[in-house]
């Protein structure tokens, strides 16, 4: 007589050296009688010994029809629009079968299966549900290329002849959907900005993987978060899947510290970037090149290695029209002086000398209207720019955009060297004036 025994999350007792002794013994009596253990859990952790005696099953998240089939029993004889049915389910994908069961019976409850705020209602309930795994954020984001972005022009023009692949007819002509890109510079120069701004243009779903966050110290934990992961993007594909600072996550040099932990998730990410079939666009973004496994850039893991540098002349003038023009500040005309100004600037840095001018514009009058050209170059009069700060290490990464081993993201290169001396003269300069402030107000 067959027969199955069960036992629910056993993995958390595979430590305790009886309940193993007696597991590995029963597996071997078992299999002569044809008996079956059938162990559950979140993830399980087979321990050496019992490999020979283990199929491992993953259950995967549920597809389109799976969720179909839970709208239809939900929504009972609510006759529900076809396109609306499409979209209910795309809002679902990537959640259990009970998640999924329970998000369509809220939004039944609340607004009922027959109108579009039903689907916000199941996306709503999406993004919260993956929010409290601790290792994706789920992203609704609505920035563009042309009014967020200011300059790269050549990865802009590359993002748009790849979004064209997602369409039918490119399928029929034989166009792979691309597997993602590798965004490597200088901080705050628009790296991760890049990301929401695909997701917003290609109008897909933008998850971010904090790859940090993916590794615990109960054996077996990490690995199964990076699968989960990569299971949960691969559900709710055509998606964006962003990984910042992929360089902190990737770190191999654990060994036998961490028990090749480390190693196997590096390797579980390779794979998947390598062999992945789903609609699944990976932009990862890198700030040190030199703590990048050699691995990962090598051609097939992404389409294309951009490189991100200081914005040139033109760039920063167009990253001050995105700003004040998102802030409603229209009065400024002329740009030249503030880009002479900001010399060695980010585009982070740009953005809070608007927001830094406004504030001061406030402080002198609360009924201003628009903020001046005066305004904006007392906020950049006290910036020290990180490339000045950190003037090698920025200086060694745009020596490696030069080498031409990744493509420049912007059509013209920025010239504008940063010479030790002319670091130190300008710190030096600014933080005597700053002092010279302090000392007077005081």
């Amino acid at each position: 007589m067959k027969r199955k025994y069960s036992f629910e999350d056993l993995h958390r007792y595979f430590d305790q050296v009886d309940v193993f002794t007696r597991l590995r013994k029963l597996a071997e009596k078992l299999r002569i009688y044809d008996k079956h253990i059938i162990l559950t859990g979140p993830f399980v952790k087979i321990p050496d010994e019992l490999e020979k005696f283990v199929t491992v099953i993953n259950i995967p998240l549920p597809d389109r029809s799976d969720l179909e089939k839970n709208l239809n029993y939900i929504s009972g004889e609510t006759k529900i629009d076809e396109d609306l049915k499409k979209y209910f389910i795309d809002s679902a994908l990537g959640m259990t079968d009970t998640e999924a069961f329970l998000a369509f019976k809220l939004a039944k409850q609340k607004v009922g299966l027959d109108t579009k705020e039903a689907a916000q209602i199941i996306s709503m309930e999406k993004e919260q549900i993956i929010k409290k795994s601790g290792i994706l954020d789920y992203y609704q984001v609505n920035q563009d290329l042309e009014s967020s972005l200011g300059g790269l022009d050549n990865l802009k023009d590359w993002l748009r002849k790849r979004e064209k692949s997602f369409q039918r007819k490119a399928k029929d002509f034989g166009l792979q959907e691309p597997k993602g890109i590798l965004l490597v510079g200088v901080p705050g120069c628009g790296k991760s900005l890049t990301a929401k701004c695909v997701a917003a243009e290609w109008k897909q779903p933008l998850l971010k993987l904090d790859i940090g966050k993916v590794f615990q110290a109960e054996v077996g934990a990490s690995e199964n978060n990076i699968r989960q992961a990569i299971e949960t993007a691969e559900a709710v594909a055509p998606c964006v899947l962003w990984i910042d600072e992929i360089e902190k996550g990737l770190n191999t040099g654990g060994g036998e510290k961490d028990g090749g932990t480390n190693s196997r998730v590096f390797s579980t990410i390779l794979t998947w970037m390598q062999e992945k079939t789903k609609p699944v666009f990976v932009v990862a973004t890198a700030n040190n090149i030199q703590a990048l496994p050699p691995e990962l850039l090598r051609k097939g893991r992404f389409d294309e290695i951009f490189f991100v540098d200081l914005p040139t002349k033109e760039e920063r003038k167009n990253i001050f029209k995105i700003h004040l023009k998102r802030y409603s500040q229209n009065s400024i005309s002329s740009f030249d002086e503030l880009v002479d100004k900001s010399k060695y600037f980010n585009g982070a840095e740009i953005e809070e000398c608007v927001k830094e001018a406004m504030f001061i514009a406030y402080d002198e009058n609360p009924d201003v209207k628009e903020i001046t050209l005066k305004h904006l170059l007392s906020a950049i009069e006290p910036i020290i720019p990180l490339a000045m700060t950190m003037q090698p290490q920025i200086n060694f990464l745009r020596q490696f955009g030069k080498s031409k081993r990744a493509r420049p993201a912007s059509k013209e290169f920025n010239e504008e060297s940063i010479s030790e001396e002319e670091s130190k003269n300008v710190i030096k300069t600014k933080t005597e004036k700053d002092f010279d402030i302090y000392s007077n107000n005081n």
